[in-house]
């Protein structure tokens, strides 16, 4: 239960607050030091693998990558990523195809998210290994009050990089699911303007599918060959929303749903988009096999 009712507490002292922008090193315990140093190798080793597997064995086509930019420019505020979820190779994988070495090796810049609590956090070692990746477990039914969601609050009053599943749960289809409102108080509580940033993709359910029904497990076989496309949408900044928010003077629980209501609309319109161009490159990307123009995957692609 520790886990989950104080994640502060299953850091060494000192390191989950040391993993965020506005934090310095200086007076770190041997713990936290030796903390911050096998996370930031955890994140490399794995999203360097997610790297080779989404852009080696596989292709992925990006777009609007120059959005990203936002999480790494001097003196930004806080950060949140949101993500179609299609897949449970999404996180790590977008990112790992998304980012540089560097960029994966730093804690202090490097996304914070959440997962549920009884699909990855169900036995010591596992936990251990998705907090060094800044993984922190969420329990499904215990709403946006949940310690879990004060952790990641937290983070982001620190200037940090939240990234969510705001569906709360794998969905594929011709259209983004309803979202949870942990993404409406996020925003509604942060206590700085919070930039808002959507990433939706395409495809990820080839590469690691999903189970047939209920009763058949998860694969965990990365499955060559399949394309890839990750679409990231321009910064949105919730700045006027929120002020026009507090000018009604609303309640909390009325600022969080129409937040969610507004962050649902702009998924939806970037994953229609993205739907739109993974048609697109498709086509492109059988034509160059066709016409052996590009006989072997590229790492660079």
């Amino acid at each position: 239960m520790e886990t989950i009712t104080d994640c502060d507490r299953t850091f060494p002292s000192g390191a989950a607050v040391a993993m965020c922008p506005d934090s310095g090193h200086d007076s770190l315990s041997v713990g936290a030091r030796l903390w911050c140093a096998a996370s930031a190798a955890t994140m490399t080793f794995i999203g360097l693998g997610a790297k080779l597997l989404l852009c080696g064995v596989n292709t992925t086509v990006v777009h609007g990558h120059q959005h990203l930019d936002t999480l790494w420019s001097a003196g930004r505020g806080p950060v949140i990523t949101v993500t179609n979820h299609h897949s449970c190779f999404d996180d790590p994988g977008v990112w790992g195809a998304l980012l540089s070495p560097w960029q994966l090796a730093s804690t202090r810049h490097m996304r914070w998210g959440a997962s549920a609590s009884e699909v990855i956090f169900f036995n010591r070692p596992l936990e251990t290994f998705w907090k060094l990746g800044k993984v922190i477990p969420i329990v499904r039914g215990w709403g946006v009050e949940q310690p879990a969601m004060d952790f990641l609050l937290d983070k982001l009053n620190r200037r940090g990089w939240v990234n969510i599943f705001p569906e709360g749960k794998v969905t594929v289809g011709d259209r983004i699911g309803p979202l949870r409102w942990g993404v409406g108080r996020l925003v509604w509580d942060c206590e700085q303007d919070t930039t808002l940033i959507p990433v939706m993709h395409c495809g990820m359910d080839s590469v690691l599918p999903n189970p047939a029904n209920d009763n058949e497990s998860q694969p965990c076989v990365i499955r060559p060959g399949n394309l890839v496309t990750i679409n990231i949408g321009p910064p949105v900044n919730m700045a006027s929303i929120l002020r026009e928010l507090r000018q009604k003077q609303v309640s909390a629980a009325e600022a969080r749903k129409l937040i969610t209501e507004h962050i649902q609309g702009v998924m939806e319109r970037l994953y229609q988009e993205t739907r739109s161009l993974h048609k697109q490159n498709i086509v492109t990307w059988l034509r160059r096999w066709h016409d052996n123009i590009d006989t072997t995957p590229s790492i660079l692609t």
